[in-house]
């Protein structure tokens, strides 16, 4: 796939902690030839690593957002999608920095987005197909179909889309509200997307679209029932059981998402502390569902070992 001119009203934004300068610069070089403007949001300080990476010249204009401190990823997409709806721009492609998006990618999903609007559907989000990076032993996000719809054009619906690599109808999204502030990190958006639909809106990933993506810091696999799960640290452990378990009290979670929570949480559970040979696992996800269940939200206020 090569490179095509930027989409009228398209802008990138990204979110950045701590980042690998050298795969930034390739994420930048694939990107900037295809939008109008690429939004950093720094979760971190940046250190002259990144500040050098940063003032390479590129085809678009570079705009820096936040002040270094770790706002979350929710608040992160919010302050990106309002700056970009504020600068007229009609579509915000979110990435974070663990994709590697291909060359062109912006427009190829512009152009499914424009298909899909004259094919009489109401694409909140469209991205590509996550695949796990090569060489980097990390697990390939799981992905759902949605009940009950069918595929167009190349692209199929989905329950939800990670959030990296996703093409945000910046319309819809002022239509649906913003992702969750208070999740910080973690089913933001899953819980978005789960909003969309409820509202009349659709979610889309293009087949025929891969974009490399590491999840997790390893692979945790189960041979015999076959599951794989992402190898985390403690507190991600605990922000992913708080925010599934706080997705309960949610009239727009369908009902079949909530009656696996628990057992999925469950077994999770048990898999972790056997491979870590402790019991820090069981204590991150047991905090996790009894913060979401009485609603304590917000940047991650316990400390974690591991």
């Amino acid at each position: 796939m090569t490179a095509r001119p930027a989409a009228p009203g398209l802008a990138a934004g990204i979110v950045l902690f701590h980042p690998e300068p050298d795969a930034l610069a390739q994420t930048l070089a694939a990107l900037a030839p295809g939008v109008d403007a690429l939004y950093l949001f720094l979760n971190a300080p940046a250190d002259e690593a990144l500040r050098a990476c940063l003032r390479r010249p590129l085809p678009a204009p570079v705009i820096l957002l936040n002040d270094g401190r770790n706002l979350g990823l929710g608040t992160a997409y919010n302050r990106m999608a309002a700056a970009a709806r504020a600068a007229g721009h009609a579509t915000l492609l979110l990435l974070d920095q663990d994709s590697a998006p291909p060359p062109g990618m912006p427009a190829h999903l512009q152009a499914m987005h424009r298909r899909l609007r004259a094919a009489g559907e109401c694409p909140a989000v469209i991205g590509p197909h996550p695949v796990a990076a090569e060489g980097s032993a990390t697990k390939t996000p799981r992905l759902f179909l949605r009940h009950g719809s069918a595929p167009v054009d190349g692209a199929r619906p989905l329950e939800f889309l990670i959030s990296s690599g996703s093409l945000l109808d910046l319309a819809a999204f002022e239509a649906i509200g913003g992702f969750r502030d208070d999740f910080f990190i973690d089913a933001v958006d899953i819980e978005w997307c789960f909003r969309a639909w409820a509202r009349h809106f659709s979610c889309w990933m293009v087949s025929g679209l891969a974009m490399p993506h590491r999840l997790g810091q390893g692979l945790v696999r189960v041979p015999l029932i076959g599951l794989q799960l992402a190898r985390q640290p403690c507190f991600r452990l605990y922000t992913y059981a708080r925010n599934q378990t706080a997705m309960l009290r949610l009239e727009h979670v369908p009902l079949r998402w909530k009656l696996k929570l628990f057992p999925y949480i469950a077994l999770q559970a048990a898999i972790h502390c056997m491979i870590r040979r402790d019991t820090a696992a069981l204590r991150a996800f047991a905090r996790g569902i009894a913060d979401g269940l009485a609603r304590r939200m917000g940047p991650v206020r316990h400390r974690f070992v591991g």
